[in-house]
């Protein structure tokens, strides 16, 4: 705990505060599950299939579960936790990988909600699951723009690689989605721009009108 507040007072300006540490890693965890439920229940989700729609393709349903809702969550989880703690729980971890971290976290909620969400929805790619907590996404990293901002300044190279790296693991998303295309039996139509959506595009833990 002494080595998680003591990154914490490194990089932000909260100071040596437990309190500060544990509401800034909830609050981060809290908006990503917010955001990700949204996307696995909202209206026109799950967004798998929202976005293989997109492409023409679909996924199945389990994998994409595990990796854009089960392995997303956690992994948005231990980002945020190494770039608040610089540890990965009980490991500390070099500081440059810590604000490479911090700089993924940042980049990663820009590029999910730009590319991921807004540009679609202006492309007329409608509903859009999981557009509304985007908001969220936007408020949070500009709070750690401005209370992390002397990590942020302090890693240089490393936060920029991190935002880099965060950013372009959203932009990636729908051309590895449309090269499974070639899977056998995975193919679809494309989902044209301002038509409804597909009829398969249903989730079925959900009333999906």
């Amino acid at each position: 705990m002494n080595l998680w507040l003591a990154h914490l007072s490194e990089v932000s300006i909260f100071g040596h505060s437990v309190q500060a540490l544990w509401v800034i890693f909830v609050m981060s965890a809290a908006v990503t599950l917010v955001h990700t439920l949204q996307e696995f229940i909202g209206r026109g989700g799950p967004l798998w299939w929202n976005f293989g729609a997109i492409v023409g393709v679909k996924v199945p349903y389990s994998l994409g579960l595990l990796l854009f809702f089960v392995i997303l969550t956690f992994t948005l989880w231990l980002v945020a936790f190494v770039a608040i703690t610089g540890s990965l729980v009980i490991c500390p971890v070099k500081t440059r990988y810590a604000a490479i971290a911090l700089g993924a976290l940042i980049g990663a909620r820009f590029a999910d909600t730009l590319v991921s969400h807004c540009l679609l929805y202006v492309l007329d790619y409608r509903p859009n699951p999981g557009l509304c907590s985007t908001a969220l996404y936007i408020f949070e990293a500009g709070f750690f723009i401005v209370t992390f901002l002397k990590g942020l300044v302090a890693g240089c190279g490393f936060t920029c690689l991190g935002l880099g790296i965060g950013a372009f693991a959203f932009c990636i998303v729908l051309p590895l989605l449309t090269c499974l295309r070639v899977v056998r039996g995975w193919s679809k139509d494309r989902w044209r721009p301002g038509d409804p959506l597909p009829e398969w595009v249903h989730n079925p833990w959900v009333h999906n009108p």
